[in-house]
């Protein structure tokens, strides 16, 4: 959730940038490039493009997309928002009373939004590399070119300062993931005033003890209180069964995407995270969360269950994600396979 989070907030940023570039570029003289000039407006276009394109590919809007995967295209989304922002400043900026060198807090900002500490630190640093050596290589190359230390010097202190208090003043970009935080103690009431669709979904609650069932404590008591916990994570209208004596499934109803039933599997886990209090003993559960979602309600759910069942069997088994969905787009399988 914080990286769909952090996303989300990035793509809004990307989206302002791209006006930005465009407007920047279009401001900026013909002749800005030294040497073989390049239309300033036209390249404002396209980069803008390239910038939207990235957004539409953000892996975090698909549920099924495991959060090592997201993590990874989350540094080639920073690299390529790196690429276009200098290819902005070096194929139109290199003049030096061009003001595009502002168009590297956009890289900055994304850092911040994105990355820790240390990662954001050194993000910030190779982009200041980077952009130091491209003047220097500028320089070297263009004869009508003169590399200003000082002025370079102004130029990285400006972003520093405004980096670091974009860097310190981080909470208040959580006023957008405040709002979502709030749906962990406000989405039963918010989905119960939505319209229903017409989705139907199973999630499948696999559950394992850490560290062995302590011997106080009888597998029925923690069948109950876990029971308990998931009942309180759900709205009163789903239903919660139990499969067996380590699983539970949950009948969700009225949904309109896949992306309903993945929020409450997400609940379910961050719920089932703290230990439960049994007969007095702390036991710790870990859990594996399955996904089916079908767009219509057609005939029984034992379908459903057992693509989702075995999506979490699978998981233990292989050591994946907490949480898995069933591929939809897929036959459903048979659990006597």
């Amino acid at each position: 959730m914080s990286l769909r989070r952090d996303a989300a907030m990035a793509r809004r940023v990307r989206s302002f940038a791209a006006v930005l570039i465009v407007l920047m570029l279009s401001a900026e003289a013909a002749d800005a490039i030294p040497g073989a000039s390049l239309p300033p407006m036209p390249l404002g276009v396209v980069l803008a493009g390239l910038l939207m394109f990235v957004n539409f590919v953000d892996p975090t809007r698909d549920p099924r997309v495991s959060q090592k995967v997201a993590v990874q295209r989350r540094t080639i989304e920073l690299v390529l928002d790196a690429v276009i922002v200098f290819a902005a400043i070096w194929l139109v900026g290199l003049n030096p009373a061009s003001s595009l060198w502002v168009l590297l807090l956009f890289p900055i900002t994304q850092s911040v939004l994105r990355l820790e500490a240390k990662q954001m630190a050194l993000s910030c640093a190779v982009l200041f590399a980077v952009y130091v050596g491209g003047e220097l290589w500028a320089a070297s190359r263009f004869e009508d070119l003169k590399f200003d230390l000082w002025t370079t010097l102004q130029h990285v202190a400006v972003l520093l300062v405004v980096g670091g208090v974009v860097a310190n003043y981080r909470q208040l970009n959580s006023v957008f993931s405040m709002a979502l935080n709030r749906r962990d103690t406000e989405d039963t009431e918010q989905e119960r005033r939505r319209d229903p669709g017409d989705g139907f979904a199973v999630v499948y609650i696999d559950i394992a003890v850490a560290d062995g069932l302590p011997s106080q404590v009888a597998p029925e008591s923690l069948r109950e209180v876990v029971a308990k916990r998931i009942s309180g994570a759900v709205r009163m209208e789903d239903q919660v069964l139990t499969s067996d004596a380590d699983a539970f499934v949950v009948l969700l109803e009225g949904l309109h995407e896949l992306m309903d039933a993945t929020v409450v599997g997400e609940r379910l886990l961050k719920r089932l995270e703290s230990p439960v209090s049994v007969a007095g003993r702390s036991v710790e559960v870990d859990p594996r969360v399955g996904v089916a979602y079908s767009s219509n309600r057609v005939g029984n759910p034992d379908d459903l269950i057992e693509a989702a069942g075995r999506k979490a069997f699978r998981a233990r088994r292989n050591g994946d994600d907490r949480l898995v969905v069933h591929d939809t787009s897929d036959h459903l399988e048979s659990a006597v396979g």
